[in-house]
């Protein structure tokens, strides 16, 4: 290292003495002695490089991973570069989401959502079983609507279909009429008076199936009424219409 300091002074002298002489024949100096004092440090300091470049590998592998991670750095920049104009101007939780393309709102067709959602699960039209007040609603404990009537009240099914059970059960519900509704819909009606079909027979909603009755354990006059859409029971208030009121269907 110190040859090379060595050599770098010799030639600044040596470059600045050549200079001093040519000003001093001439009266005027057209380079200066110290850009020629420069150039020669610069060709040593390049030469010293290339040298240590040249026996020592660990330098020479340094100064390559320098160069990738130059050439890293140059293309992070242009991509950084190129989704920045592109960044998302929405947060969802405090967090910015990065898109790689927002669209073009003057191309782009406009989408209208409608905010009223069918609650029909079928194509049938529903109805009510019977006129009468709701007497309790749908909620965990209670997969049904009990529609309260007078004793003998005729009761129809909610939609058309084919009985799949007419007959006494021991669960507490007494009489019952299961009808299919295709779709996987099935209604069940239970606490029936008097049984008016069979196993088999097609209905439709002006058929009579039954009457209100007390059969099973009740506390009074009703219909309790269960749907199931692929033998889950589900809200009967999403397939009834709003006869009784959509939130006395709510099971709250």
């Amino acid at each position: 290292m110190n040859k090379y300091i060595r050599r770098i002074k010799a030639i600044s002298s040596h470059a600045v003495a050549c200079a001093s002489s040519k000003l001093g024949k001439t009266g005027s100096m057209n380079v200066s002695p110290i850009l020629i004092a420069l150039a020669g440090m610069s060709l040593l300091a390049l030469l010293f490089v290339l040298t240590q470049l040249k026996i020592r590998p660990r330098l020479k592998l340094a100064m390559k991973l320098i160069l990738v991670l130059s050439v890293i750095f140059q293309l992070t920049s242009v991509a950084v570069s190129a989704i920045k104009p592109h960044e998302a101007k929405i947060e969802i939780n405090g967090h910015r989401i990065i898109v790689a393309q927002e669209p073009d709102e003057q191309n782009e067709p406009s989408v209208e959502i409608s905010q009223e959602i069918a609650s029909k699960l079928s194509p049938f039209e529903f109805r009510s079983p019977i006129e009468g007040r709701l007497s309790q609603g749908y909620h965990g404990y209670h997969r049904a609507n009990d529609i309260a009537g007078p004793l003998g009240t005729p009761i129809h099914p909610v939609g058309a279909g084919t009985v799949e059970f007419a007959g006494r059960v021991n669960d507490g519900k007494g009489n019952i009429v299961v009808i299919d509704h295709g779709d996987g819909l099935k209604s069940l009606y239970a606490h029936v008076g008097r049984i008016e079909v069979g196993v088999g027979n097609t209905v439709d909603t002006k058929a009579v199936i039954g009457t209100v009755g007390l059969t099973g354990r009740t506390t009074g006059p009703h219909v309790h009424l269960e749907i199931y859409d692929h033998d889950v029971a589900v809200n009967p208030a999403s397939v009834l219409p709003d006869t009784l009121g959509q939130s006395d269907f709510s099971g709250t």
